[in-house]
């Protein structure tokens, strides 16, 4: 029987198997691209990327769950199900495969009926739904226990978590609407105005992954290609690690905002745990150099960070549907 653990992501896609040692066995954009008015699907994950910026007038890249919520059922469906397929799994095993699905923190109702939805659009009926801190947690190395609560932070391309966690469930944390994304559209406009450059969301992405930097003492350039503002023609311009750092860091800082606020709301002994045990850090975003040196610094903490930390929260699913005990304490189950 298929074992599969999904972090359905606002910018990426996961896909864990745990009944193999396969391990991840997908990683795609979590987009599709669509032609005319009724949005006929082109082409889905990494294909439908590769189109951003270069489409004609009638085609669009979606993006179908945006901030952690699903706005397109029928096109998350559709990518859902090819990147099932993609990973091998027939139509016909569909209905026996075990499924866990990340959803974010605190999911409301609404949303996380959206997710069972999904799961059903898919032909998917065994299927539990995680909180993704939980499995952040698990991914980053943390070890849950009922006495040893985990402050973790997860900042994701559309969504970041926050959390404490145990054993016993959620000691407070909360979802929040910022990420990797946010940083992108904020370079994109610091180069139109420094640089008088009108670049693409694809180019500010790079920039960011190549050049940015948490570093005080951050330097470095990138030669950014995209249209002159000023003669409307295509055009270069360098762009420097230092104009972009505040880019990056304005939303950080709002994440670490909020994270106070999750810290003030635990009860001392929670709190004395938490200070001792430093804080699991996770998402994508943590691969910008410096970044957790930063955020430990000014949380006054010690940080903990995993080699790959963009997949630790499909890692914690595998290893949450791989074991039945966690898999029947953390998970929420749908069972058709």
């Amino acid at each position: 029987m298929w074992k599969l653990a999904i972090d359905l992501g606002s910018s990426v896609t996961k896909i864990y198997r745990a009944d193999t040692s396969s391990g991840i066995v997908l990683a795609e954009p979590s987009c599709v691209a669509v032609a005319g008015e009724e949005q006929e699907v082109k082409a889905i994950g990494k294909e439908a990327k590769s189109l951003i910026g270069k489409t004609a007038e009638y085609t669009s890249i979606i993006y179908p769950v945006y901030e952690g919520e699903i706005v397109d059922m029928r096109l998350a469906a559709a990518m859902l199900r090819a990147f099932l397929t993609r990973v091998g799994v027939k139509a016909s095993a569909l209905s026996r495969a075990q499924i866990l699905l990340s959803v974010p923190c605190g999911a409301s109702e609404a949303v996380l009926s959206d997710y069972v939805l999904l799961a059903e659009e898919c032909g998917l009926k065994k299927v539990y739904f995680v909180e993704q801190p939980y499995l952040a947690a698990v991914g980053a190395g943390a070890i849950l226990t009922d006495s040893d609560p985990v402050f973790c932070i997860d900042i994701g391309g559309g969504v970041t978590n926050v959390a404490v966690v145990s054993a016993d469930g959620i000691i407070a944390g909360l979802s929040m609407n910022i990420g990797g994304n946010n940083m992108d559209s904020n370079v994109l406009q610091r180069v139109a105005k420094v640089n008088k450059l009108r670049i693409g969301a694809l180019t500010a992405e790079r920039i960011k992954n190549e050049i940015g930097s948490f570093s005080p003492s951050a330097r470095g350039s990138i030669v950014a290609e995209g249209s002159s503002l000023e003669t409307l023609r295509p055009a270069a311009s360098s762009v420097q690690a230092t104009e972009i750092a505040d880019c990056l860091r304005v939303y950080v800082d709002k994440i670490l905002e909020y994270a106070g606020s999750v810290l003030k709301k635990l009860p001392a002994e929670v709190a004395a745990t938490v200070n001792r045990n430093g804080v699991f850090l996770s998402g994508g975003v943590m691969k910008i150099p410096y970044l957790p040196q930063y955020i430990g610094a000014k949380l006054e903490m010690r940080y903990h960070v995993c080699e790959e930390p963009q997949f630790a929260t499909v890692l914690g699913g595998g290893a949450v549907v791989r074991d039945k005990e966690l898999l029947a304490q953390f998970g929420k189950e749908i069972d058709d």
